[in-house]
């Protein structure tokens, strides 16, 4: 599309025009037979580019009108000071606006009356079309090139140059003269001259043509040449200052090629009610890209799936030679309205080829022509593109479907299944051999060994499903370490099928969510106790992204031909304090949901074998400095996602508005009161010293001549707390330090309670054992055996206690409120209450109708998570946050120990007193605060300037994180699916599910296993890898891709630039504890005295 552009000034010579009989060989038709209608007029006109945008337009006084009249000079006049100023190299002046040269062959209408009508018809074709592609309803946006466009300037120009003319045939005033041929000057050539003949080479849409020009004198021929070949050194002149300009200070390489990746990101504010905007970009006047358009919104985001992403393929120095840049218009997708543009933007080529992907907003102007808005802005962003760009959108652009693994699908080896319903309730899923009952193995038998595993009895199936699994389904993006998870079996599922007497029970299946990993197993057709034996999918290798993700597991009972999947119950682990290699066989009850009551009611049981393999300690000490991030699996399955959200949030929906949710908010929030009886037990063992705390102190063993840790056992934290109340009471500047310390103290102590308890499932790691992992890069726990039921009646015993305990003080505060609700009673009776005054009712009863009860539930819901992470940390269920606080609380202890907060609060009260309640303030309340009314309003102003600005900068965030959000949400959806589900990283269950006393753990003994054993398992023939739903970078994220494993059997060492992954020894761990100690005793003994003793010598203590 040739740019709009005015008339400069225009040359316009007679000729005749020879015709043609072979333009490759110079082969004219001879003068004397020449007909009469062969004369022809040539114009040479220099067109202004017009700005593209109105107020660039109206900025410039350049006009029609203007440029014809108010110029004083003649073409040729022009020309030569053009010429001049070139020779003479004026770098001083600014460059010259974009002018554009063509060169046009006129005919009369007149003469050749036939190709008139053939111009007329294709005149009013182009017209009709240039009406109708304001719509853009074809797809296209360029103009046709239209031989005779911008011509009515050139037809009078050229009648009164040639007034004077004297050799025109005598049709030359009959008629009106149309261009034939417009060509610009960069393709058009003078071959040959020969006396008054000019022969002359030309290319015109795609074709080359070679003409004979034959003028009336020698000397008309001579000053067209001329002037052509002034036209082109002014061409070269021009488009090399327009060059240099764009450039600045950049210095291009030679024939360097760009790929630059555009996204358009958002516009906001823009003009009219409820518009449909789409955009359009254009680069040199072609459209080069068309956005998708957003029905009813003034601040759209384009996303993928929207087209806001295309790949820009151009060379650096067209692009500087560019005009305008690269222009984007935003228009309102309205089939009715021919005035549909918003507003456009152009980037210019400097700020193109600098951009490096960050995000920029330009202010809406309009175009040349169209309505001025003055509003909206839109935001971009341009980077160089990358392969993995270039190959995704390619991708992309062929196929509307990411090609990935189908995780819920059968990605491992399928077995047999039973089939259609029918098909079931024929099958035979149990028969007597040899007076022993065998059960038909579901889902299907081991493909080794068909035969001998088709049928087996009860005993024979626990032992199979033991056994080792033979194939794993390795899913995730994290790197932290990896979890080994086995669905072992079920047992005492409740039958969720109908037709219990036809043999039609439960068809059992396991979902698994672990952060950005979802899968399931096989399903177990018709079986209340199911087992998942090892050839079937029940194995998977899951990759750690944060330490507090629980594991969730939920059993299923399949309906293949219903749109949902029944949920039976559901359980999550709590990997935060289990110990690597070791092999736990873990039994837990199912819930339907962990968020709220009733827990009374089980729906069975449910057997998983796990085990942990961490990379390193430090390592994952050192990721929870950050908060995580949200987690989100997706699914293109929508039945596959309300598996995955059942598994995740079980049945109940807390979110979603209803009284019986409030409720549950309300009696949780009762329950927290339960913490009064810690509080309480708590106290009275620290004031009578009943607690007993075990503490090794090192003792001299005078036989073998060496230290001996002897256990002492006493009320240890009674002491520390005497002791620190001593000093306080005597040093009151110690009041900071002992309250940073009490943090800690509280948290060692709570730790201390978990960790001498005799359940074995309920104990968390020490602090201990992160200090050592944070000093030494891994931790001093020993892997241990756990037996089934181990200290079984000690737990049960405590467990009791505590139970009678809560009741038999609920019941004590149920008799303390019927004495208090019979003595209010008595009291009325008597007369002693006014009328006026109500008793309060135990009751508490809440309207339905009232409309603000959503935002309370809303902010309910929002406390009780605060108060169940708040928990989790100070019960060490979040055993690494937990570290860190206590870390940090006896951190700022130590330091303020060395603050002098005793002369500082000493002299911050002197500054206090004698500067702001001394007698001069009244001459600062006379010169400064008591200011005029134009002081105070200017003030005002400024103070509410401020507040817009940081208004303005906070709405500027939400919308970043917004964009960045919705492209996320888009990119997920198309990647892994249009269905999604949120996965809670920090633990914000109600209840917690704890491991039966049932379950067992082994340390995890390694077998050895051959070079060849070892070469197939790296080369991953017992697992099928599928990467996580992780997204990493910008503008196009990429799947995040974990490190591949170090060889088998050869241990590396691993280097990972973003996180430290590397151990110390026992002997440089000592080294460094002991220089921190050290040192601080130099700084404590040394430079603390001398710094009080200056003090002391300047008289600053009084």
């Amino acid at each position: 599309m040739e740019p709009p552009t005015d008339i400069k000034s225009v040359q316009m010579f007679d000729i005749i025009y020879p015709l043609a009989l072979s333009s490759k060989k110079d082969r004219y038709l001879p003068s004397k037979i020449r007909p009469s209608n062969r004369r022809r007029r040539v114009s040479v006109e220099v067109h202004k580019v017009i700005p593209p945008f109105e107020e660039d337009k109206q900025a410039s006084p350049s006009s029609k009108k203007a440029e014809r009249r108010g110029s004083p000079l003649s073409p040729r006049t022009r020309i030569s000071q053009d010429y001049t100023n070139h020779n003479n190299k004026d770098t001083t002046t600014a460059p010259a606006p974009p002018e554009i040269c063509y060169i046009k062959i006129l005919m009369n209408t007149a003469a050749n009356p036939i190709e008139t009508m053939l111009f007329r018809t294709r005149k009013d074709k182009n017209d009709s079309y240039r009406g109708y592609k304001e719509s853009d309803r074809s797809g296209q946006d360029s103009v046709v090139d239209s031989v005779a466009c911008d011509y009515s300037l050139a037809e009078d120009t050229a009648n009164s140059l040639m007034e004077t003319s004297t050799n025109n045939n005598s049709v030359n005033g009959l008629g009106d003269w149309f261009a034939k041929y417009k060509v610009p000057l960069k393709r058009f050539d003078i071959v040959e001259k020969k006396k008054r003949t000019v022969i002359v080479s030309f290319l015109f849409r795609g074709l080359q043509y070679r003409r004979e020009f034959i003028f009336d004198t020698e000397q008309e021929a001579n000053r067209f040449c001329q002037v052509i070949e002034n036209e082109k050194q002014l061409l070269g002149f021009r488009a090399k200052a327009r060059l240099d300009a764009a450039l600045g200070d950049i210095q291009l390489k030679e024939g360097e090629r760009l790929s630059l990746l555009v996204d358009i990101v958002s516009a906001t504010d823009l003009p009219t009610k409820s518009p449909d905007p789409y955009v359009i970009v254009r680069f040199q006047g072609k459209r080069i890209h068309k956005t998708e358009h957003i029905s009813n919104s003034k601040n759209p985001i384009w996303t993928l799936r929207k087209g806001s992403l295309f790949i820009l393929n151009v060379d650096a120095l067209v692009l500087f030679e560019a005009n305008d840049g690269l222009i984007l218009e935003v228009k309102d997708q309205d089939g009715y309205s021919k005035r549909n543009s918003l507003g456009a933007v152009s980037v210019s080529p400097q700020t193109i080829y600098n951009w490096d992907g960050e995000r920029k907003e330009f202010e809406l102007k309009a175009l040349s022509g169209e309505t001025v808005y003055n509003e909206g802005t839109l935001a971009l962003r341009i980077r160089r593109a990358t392969d993995h760009d270039i190959e995704f959108l390619n991708k992309y652009n062929k196929s509307s479907k990411f090609e990935i693994k189908n995780v819920a699908g059968d990605i491992l080896p399928t077995l047999e299944t039973s089939g259609s319903a029918l098909k079931k309730m024929m099958k035979v899923n149990k028969k007597t051999e040899m007076g022993k009952t065998k059960y038909l193995v579901r889902p299907g038998p081991d493909p080794k060994r068909t035969v001998e595993t088709e049928w087996l009895t009860k005993e024979q199936i626990e032992e199979e499903a033991l056994k080792p699994s033979h194939s794993w389904l390795d899913i995730g993006s994290g790197n932290l370490g990896k979890v080994f998870v086995e669905i072992i079996g079920c047992d005492g599922l409740p039958n969720m099928d109908t037709g219990r007497t036809f043999g039609n029970l439960t068809d059992a299946f396991v979902s698994v969510v672990y952060e950005d990993c979802f899968a399931r197993t096989h399903t177990v057709d018709d079986c209340l106790s199911p087992r998942f034996m090892p050839w079937s999918r029940r194995a998977f290798i899951l990759h750690m992204m944060h330490t507090s993700s629980q594991l969730f597991v939920g059993v299923f009972d399949s309906d293949p031909h219903t749109t949902n999947d029944d949920l039976i119950g559901r359980v999550s682990v709590d990997l935060t304090n289990l110990t690597p290699n070791v092999i736990y066989t873990m039994k837990y009850n199912l819930y339907a949901s962990a968020k709220c009551n009733p827990r009374e009611e089980k729906y069975g049981s449910i057997t998983i074998r796990l085990r942990l393999e961490l990379e390193n300690q430090r390592t994952l000490l050192l990721s929870n400095i950050q908060y995580p991030e949200s987690v989100y699996v997706n699914s293109n399955n929508k039945k596959d996602s309300k598996v995955m959200h059942k598994t995740v949030h079980g049945n109940v929906d807390m979110k979603k508005y209803g009284l019986a949710n409030i409720n549950q908010y309300i009696e949780e929030l009762y329950d927290y009161l339960t913490i009064y009886y810690y509080l309480e037990d708590s106290f009275l063992s620290l004031i009578f010293w009943r607690g007993k705390s075990t503490v090794h102190i090192p003792v001299p063993w005078l036989p073998t001549l060496s230290i001996k840790w002897v256990p002492f056992s006493g009320p240890l934290h009674s002491l520390i707390a005497f002791l620190c109340l001593i000093r306080m009471v005597e040093n009151p500047e110690l009041i900071p330090t002992i309250f940073f310390g009490s943090i800690g103290w509280i948290l060692m102590a709570t730790m201390e309670f978990r960790t001498s308890g005799p359940d074995p499932w309920a104990r968390c790691k020490s602090f201990k054992h992160y200090f050592w992992s944070l000093i030494c890069g891994d931790g001093l726990i020993t892997p241990h055996d756990i037996a089934p039921n181990e200290n079984i009646e000690r737990i049960r015993e405590r467990e009791g206690a505590w139970k009678k305990r809560v009741k038999d003080a609920e019941r004590k505060a149920e008799e303390y409120a019927k004495e208090q609700e019979q003595y209010w009673k008595e009291m009325e009776e008597r007369g002693d209450i006014d009328e006026d005054l109500s008793v309060v009712k135990n009751k508490f009863t809440l309207n339905p109708t009232t409309a603000y009860l959503y935002p309370i539930q809303q902010w309910l819901g929002i406390i009780i998570n605060a108060l169940r992470i708040t928990k989790n940390i100070v019960i060490w269920e979040e055993s690494y946050l937990s570290f860190w606080l206590a870390a940090v609380s006896f951190l700022l202890c130590v330091i303020s120990l060395f603050v002098p907060w005793s002369l500082i609060v000493k002299w911050t009260m002197r500054i206090t007193v004698y500067v702001f309640f001394g007698p001069w303030m009244m001459l600062l309340d006379t010169y400064y605060i008591q200011v005029d009314e134009a002081e105070e309003s200017e003030h005002e102003d400024r103070q509410k300037s401020e507040r817009q600005e940081y208004l303005a900068d906070q709405i500027l965030q939400a919308q970043i994180l917004r964009e960045d959000n919705t492209k996320l949400r888009d990119f997920k959806q198309y990647m892994f699916g249009e269905y999604i589900t949120k996965v809670n990283i920090m633990k914000k269950d109600r209840f917690i599910d704890k491991p039966l006393p049932e379950s067992s753990a082994v340390v995890y003994k390694p077998k050895k296993k051959s070079l060849g054993s070892l070469a197939m398992q790296e080369a991953g023939c017992q697992s099928v890898r599928v990467d996580g739903q992780q997204l990493v970078g910008t503008m196009i994220p990429r799947m995040y891709e974990s490190p591949p494993a170090a060889p088998i059997g050869k241990p590396i060492k691993k280097i990972d630039d973003d996180i430290p992954n590397y151990n110390d020894s026992y002997s440089l761990a000592v080294a460094k504890v002991g220089t921190i100690i050290v040192g601080a005793a130099i700084l404590s003994v040394y430079f603390v005295p001398k710094l009080l003793s200056y003090f002391v010598n300047k008289n600053i203590y009084v």
